[in-house]
């Protein structure tokens, strides 16, 4: 049986932490090759102190916690989470569960005939999810503009579930650079460069979070995003930091 990481990028996530966390407990009791791995981004209202409270008092083995003293970003945290992973697999989810567990089982399956697996909204009916009209518009335009800009032909590069063999995710971390919200689409735009094949799995976003209240600034970000794409662009061209 293959061992499997699960990173889980938090910050600021305080009011379902705990859910969370319960959902993982649960999970991980009937699959001893699951461990969790949080990876707390600098947070300041107490997410990281529940995480160690609840982790000291069930005491599993199976969940552990890694923190850091300066805000850095989803991307940073996952690669944080990813370079201490030592499972045969190592994939990442959103700390909110965005997406539930049990779309965990179906992507691992998937990892043994690729390199890299991603969740995909779009191989389902409610690809919408749910969620209000700009801010699905806001996601097919981003998507459409890196499929442009970096030649990748994915229709959903930013669903916070991906999956991959361990040698392809330390490869492709340490190579990261980007840290913000574009970090997914650097990473397979280097897996592309570096020929690893990639799989899909169809995902559905849980109906609790399309009523939380987002932590994204469409506007602010899409102008952070566009930035690294372009950003990518420079590296792969002209710095030659992908080689």
């Amino acid at each position: 049986m293959n061992t499997i990481s699960i990173i889980v990028p938090v910050y600021n996530e305080a009011q379902c932490i705990v859910n969370t966390f319960s959902s993982v407990f649960k999970f991980v009791v009937n699959k001893p090759w699951y461990n969790f791995i949080f990876v707390d981004d600098s947070s300041t209202d107490g997410t990281r102190q529940i995480l160690e409270s609840h982790i000291k008092l069930l005491n599993n083995s199976q969940i552990s916690l890694l923190s850091y003293g300066t805000h850095r970003g989803k991307g940073y945290a996952v690669k944080t989470g990813v370079l201490y992973a030592n499972g045969d697999y190592i994939c990442f989810l959103d700390g909110d569960l965005a997406y539930s567990l049990e779309h965990l089982d179906l992507m691992v399956a998937k990892l043994a005939d690729f390199d890299i697996v991603i969740g995909c909204r779009n191989l389902t009916r409610a690809s919408h999810n749910g969620f209000k009209f700009n801010r699905v518009l806001a996601g097919r335009i981003f998507n459409l503009i890196s499929r442009k800009i970096l030649n990748l032909k994915f229709t959903d590069m930013q669903a916070g579930i991906k999956g991959f063999q361990k040698s392809v995710a330390k490869d492709l971390f340490k190579t990261q650079t980007i840290f913000g919200f574009a970090f997914d689409v650097e990473l397979l735009y280097l897996a592309k460069k570096k020929k690893y094949t990639i799989g899909e799995i169809p995902v559905v976003v849980c109906k609790k979070h399309v009523h939380k209240k987002s932590q994204v600034n469409l506007f602010k970000h899409s102008i952070e995003m566009l930035f690294h794409l372009l950003q990518i662009v420079y590296y792969d061209k002209f710095l030659k930091k992908y080689e």
